[in-house]
């Protein structure tokens, strides 16, 4: 289990009632109430299944405790549970108008099954139940008016109205009894008579147990407890109370037929050891309520009690208890056991262990005790005292204030202890067979912490000044050289510097590890191996000398203890600090070993009490760390439990609060849990009591939880959590061919943006290109146009100049025809005209002009005649006379016609092509 320190009250050491001399049994006794469990405040039966799990019927519906945490089943309505029973993998409850069974499924949640509608059908309606068993197969329900079966299947009546008093399930047998009659066993699925002594006919049986083949024992209301025999009844033990008064019996419980537990009605609990007939009593100093309606054990020396207020646990020789509160003691600063007794300082006075802490009557205030050649030396406040064998009190024998720390050395014979006080360091001599002063070394101060290196030499830790080696005089008188270091390997931190001393070597321990002087180089080595060894060395508070060659390590959050054996550390045990944390009192914890198992350990609560033997025995077998359960919830805040035991847990992406429940189980001293999940929170937890884990919103991917509890048992649990529906893998590969066909649509469209461009460019080069040679072209062609028109006006000019010349001629032919008359011979005029006017001809002049426009204006001509079809030869013609920008006069020539003819060729023409009388003939056949 996980002790609850802050529901702790208190624990007594306690004696026997009945056997005077009865040793002392240390008791750890943890309370619940209704604010640890959140159910009810009155609890009525109580079992531990084989998973170590705890289940109570409660007030308000059934109550589950797996040592971690606390969880209320309801069976429907909330409704009282009066009675449990674990049968198989059920754990069937009854009460006031329920009865059904919880079970498990394969992922860890837990079921109920009513069965109300059967117990209805044989006409039991609104009835309580008080107690359930099982035999033969058959479940039996029990009230105070009938006892029915359940065979898994049907159910039926065993006693129909008629009053029993309770189900007593006895090894492989189960019994009831009649009220005020006899004993009965159920076989068969029949009451037959058991036994009908008169004590069966006068008393109500709470309890009977079978402690041996055909051997009972019972336990009834007037608190007398008996034997059965056959049909022997013997009487064993009246339990009666401090003032001498007959207990009321309720219930009871038994180990391994050896220790039988008894729950009372206002007398708490009785524990009888049925071997030697021990009796132990624990009432109202320990328990919070002293009515006890249901008890059973977990284990040997652990028990579990239901209340009428609240659940109990009591656990005899813990390995870890609470022995007294700051309250009752003040704080713990030492022990040491001396003649028998163990003395406990604190800052209160002084305290007497075995005498359950009884105060001495002494005004003096102890820091520190010292036991040795059969004097206990104690520091106080004041001065030094001294306590020889055989003395009832301390006497003091040196004015020494504050003495915090003695430390033995021998030397040559000689025996001495060195003192750390206020006043610096003095020193001690054993002579005369009794410790005496022998001197206050000058030039010493307050130290934090010394340690002899001899009887010439000591170390010592100054809080601000640093590390310190003294050299003594001879005399022992003074310091007469020192060696000062500022730090070790870096760290200077002076309040978490331990010095101790294991195996005869002096060793300084810091959180970067544990070193030792070197004499020779001067200097601190550290020492890889122990301090590979000791967990947690980052966090380390102090170290402190244990017994013999053990030592205790604190930490931030925890408490080891080591044993040393060549400087190799191994773990004995192992305490964290859940909910009790050590009391850092004057910068640095307060533990003393007294001897190889009790350790007293000042904590914030008060001083608890390790016995690191039953430690050892307890963790020699612990429960394993186990999943229970594993669910989640999603977006729409459903929950769902997931399979733990699959190799990987998977779950959802929609997975947002994932919770696990892990438990060590009911065990007899403090298991407690740390995790980590690395990825998400590298470093572990703080130490919990709680087996709840918790995790939000994990992304996708893979993970390892990582558990550990305080006995140092591991759990991996591999978790997967599923990719969103757009991660999954056949979504990537989607994804990837939707990628590759945008990038090669793309690279396509590149591609072909690319070769459009280069097709552009090309076409842009090529239409340049063309352009340049139409234009070389053109330019070519205007060339040869100039050309050919000068050559053309060149020949019409040649055509008129002979045709002018072929007039003049003419004209002198006339004239000379005309003043010679008939001198000149009409043969000759006539042959002469008739070479002249061969020579002008209008189809010579033309002709020869249409040959070279044609070869000119070819394209001129065809668009004309493409855009005035109507146009007649000669038009065309006169067109073309237009066209080569010939004057008025050259038209006239070329055609042989007036200017008044040309003239009126043009209005004419004009008028053909629709051109009003503004428009420039010329100007509109040069734009064709």
């Amino acid at each position: 289990m996980r002790y609850n320190w802050i529901f702790w009250l208190y624990t007594l050491l306690s004696f026997a009632c009945l056997s005077p001399g009865t040793a002392q049994t240390p008791v750890q006794i943890t309370n619940y109430n209704y604010k640890n469990y959140k159910g009810g405040i009155q609890n009525w039966g109580i079992t531990v299944s084989p998973e170590q799990v705890l289940y109570s019927s409660n007030n308000n519906g059934l109550l589950r405790y797996n040592g971690n945490d606390w969880a209320l089943l309801e069976p429907g309505e909330r409704s009282t549970v009066r009675a449990v029973c674990c049968i198989g993998n059920r754990i069937y409850t009854a009460g006031d108008n329920n009865i059904g069974y919880w079970q498990y499924d394969a992922n860890g949640k837990i079921n109920y099954t009513s069965l109300l509608s059967l117990v209805n059908k044989l006409g039991i309606k609104g009835e309580t139940f008080w107690s359930i068993a099982e035999t033969e197969g058959k479940v039996y329900f029990h009230s105070f008016g009938n006892i029915i079966w359940y065979d898994g299947k049907d159910m039926g009546y065993l006693v129909k109205n008629d009053c029993c008093v309770s189900l007593y399930p006895a090894g492989d047998k189960l019994f009831t009894q009649k009220c005020g009659g006899a004993l009965m066993q159920i076989r068969d699925n029949k009451l037959e008579s058991f036994c009908e002594d008169t004590i069966f006919l006068n008393g109500e049986t709470k309890f009977m147990f079978r402690i041996a083949d055909d051997e009972y024992i019972i336990g009834q209301t007037s608190g007398k407890i008996y034997t059965l025999k056959g049909n022997t009844v013997t009487p064993l033990l009246q339990l009666e109370n401090a003032n001498h008064i007959p207990v009321r019996i309720d219930c009871g419980s038994i180990w391994k037929d050896e220790l039988l537990a008894v729950g009372t009605i206002g007398d708490g609990l009785f524990l009888i050891n049925l071997k030697n007939g021990q009796q132990t009593h624990y009432h109202s100093s320990q328990l919070q309520d002293l009515n006890i309606h249901g008890l059973c054990f977990a284990a040997e020396n652990f028990l579990w009690l239901s209340l009428d207020n609240g659940i109990s646990s009591v656990i005899l020789e813990p390995a870890t208890y609470l022995w007294k509160t700051n309250t009752d003691i003040g704080t713990f600063f030492d022990a040491a056991s001396f003649n028998g007794k163990t003395y406990i300082a604190s800052n209160q006075g002084t305290y007497i262990y075995e005498e359950d802490g009884k105060k001495i009557q002494t005004s003096m205030y102890p820091l520190q005790f010292y036991n040795l050649k059969n004097e206990l030396l104690c520091g106080t406040t004041t001065q030094l005292f001294k306590m020889k064998a055989g003395q009832p009190h301390f006497e003091p024998f040196c004015n020494i204030n504050g003495v915090r720390q003695f430390e033995y050395i021998a030397d040559r014979g000689d025996e001495y202890i060195f003192l750390r006080s206020y006043s610096g360091i003095a020193l001690l001599e054993y002579k005369d067979n009794t410790w005496r002063y022998r001197s206050l070394l000058l030039d010493t101060e307050d130290y934090a912490s010394i340690m002899p290196e001899n009887l010439h030499t000591v170390w010592a830790i100054h809080p601000e000044k640093g590390i310190f080696r003294l050299r003594i005089d001879k005399n022992l008188n003074q310091i007469t050289d020192f060696e000062n270091f500022s730090e070790i390997d870096g760290y200077a931190n002076y309040n978490r510097i331990s010095l101790f001393k294991v195996e005869d070597k002096i060793l300084f321990a810091t959180p970067k590890g544990i070193y030792m002087f070197d004499i020779t180089g001067k200097s601190f080595r550290k020492q890889e191996q122990i301090s590979r060894e000791i967990l947690y060395l980052n966090k380390l508070q102090s170290i402190k000398s244990a017994y013999k060659n053990d030592i205790w390590v604190a930490t931030d959050e925890e408490l080891f203890l080591y044993h040393i054996s060549d400087l190799s550390a191994r773990l004995i045990m192992h305490w964290p600090f859940v909910d009790n944390e050590l009391m850092l009192y004057d910068k640095h914890y307060n533990l003393k070993s007294i001897n190889d198992s009790i350790t007293f350990v000042s904590t914030c609560e008060g001083t608890v009490v390790i016995n690191s033997k039953m430690v050892g025995r307890c963790a020699a077998d612990p429960y394993p760390l186990r999943i229970e359960t594993f669910c989640f919830t999603d977006n729409g805040n459903a929950t769902s439990y997931a399979d733990f035991h699959q190799q990987e847990i998977e779950l959802p992406n929609t997975a947002t609060n994932i919770t696990v429940q892990v438990t060590t189980g009911l065990d007899t001293h403090a298991t407690s849990i740390a995790y980590r999940l690395p990825g998400v929170a590298n470093d572990w937890s703080t130490w919990q009591t709680s087996g709840t884990i918790h995790f939000t919103n994990l992304p996708s991917g893979s993970y390892r939880l990582e558990i550990k509890d305080s006995n140092q048992n591991t759990l991996m649990v591999p978790i997967l959590v599923s990719p969103p529906l757009y991660k999954r893998t056949w979504m990537i590969i989607f994804y990837i061919l939707i990628l590759i066909t945008i990038t090669v649509g793309i690279v396509t469209f590149i591609n072909e943006r690319k070769r459009r461009i280069l097709l552009r460019k090309y076409r842009k080069e090529q239409r340049k290109h063309t352009e340049e040679l139409q234009k070389q072209a053109y330019e070519q062609l205007q060339e040869k146009v100039r050309n050919q028109e000068s050559e053309l006006k060149n020949r019409m000019r040649f055509l008129t100049q002979k045709q002018e010349l072929l007039d003049t001629i003419a004209e002198e032919v006339e004239t000379q025809k005309k003043e010679l008359g008939d001198r000149y011979p009409n043969k000759l005029y006539q042959r002469l005209m008739k070479i002249i006017q061969e020579g002008a001809t209008e189809k010579d002049k033309f002709l020869s002009f249409e040959n070279y426009f044609v070869e000119v204006h070819y394209e001129f001509m065809l668009r004309v005649q493409k855009t005035h079809p109507s146009l007649s030869a000669s038009e065309l013609k006169f067109c073309c006379l237009l066209r080569a920008n010939l004057s008025t006069k050259e038209i006239s020539v070329i055609m042989g016609i007036a200017l008044r003819s040309v003239e009126l060729k043009k209005y004419r023409l004009k008028q053909k092509l629709n051109l009003d009388a503004n428009s420039s003939l010329s100007s509109y056949i040069l734009s064709i």
